[in-house]
């Protein structure tokens, strides 16, 4: 994000050590131009649960949720078919809800990552999987 200094975001909030743990796409791979951009980090439990990162990038119209949540072991159950990552990875891909989804746990940095398209409510979804596998695949 830092090498995009024209997209407005709050990556100052977040610690530095979190910001070197996110996993997010390539912003040459997201199929809508990026205006703003939402971090948020929390943890799950009540206590001292695992830690979930989300990033919200907005469009005109258009927007990609992405979470990272750091967990030795949480296969992804979110899903309608599996589908694989250049990497060997299985990935769990939902399209039937408003948003597209494809869900997966990295094999290093223990991290489930979930990414999900979609439009302004009302707006037809035109989002493909191809598209998500294309972010899924920047991911480094």
């Amino acid at each position: 994000m830092s090498s995009n200094p024209e997209i407005k975001t709050n990556q100052e909030e977040i610690p530095e050590d979190i910001l070197k743990q996110i996993k997010i796409p390539k912003f040459s791979t997201i199929p809508f131009e990026v205006k703003n951009v939402q971090i948020m980090q929390n943890q799950t439990g009540v206590t001292e649960g695992p830690l979930l990162v989300s990033i919200s990038l907005f469009g005109e119209k258009d927007a990609l949720l992405i979470s990272n949540l750091f967990v030795k072991e949480n296969p992804p159950s979110v899903g309608t078919e599996t589908v694989e990552l250049n990497n060997g990875i299985k990935a769990q891909y939902d399209g039937t809800g408003e948003a597209k989804v494809l869900a997966w746990q990295e094999k290093e940095g223990n991290v489930v990552i979930d990414l999900a398209l979609r439009s302004e409510p009302g707006e037809n979804n035109e989002f493909t999987l191809d598209d998500l596998l294309k972010m899924a695949n920047s991911i480094e």
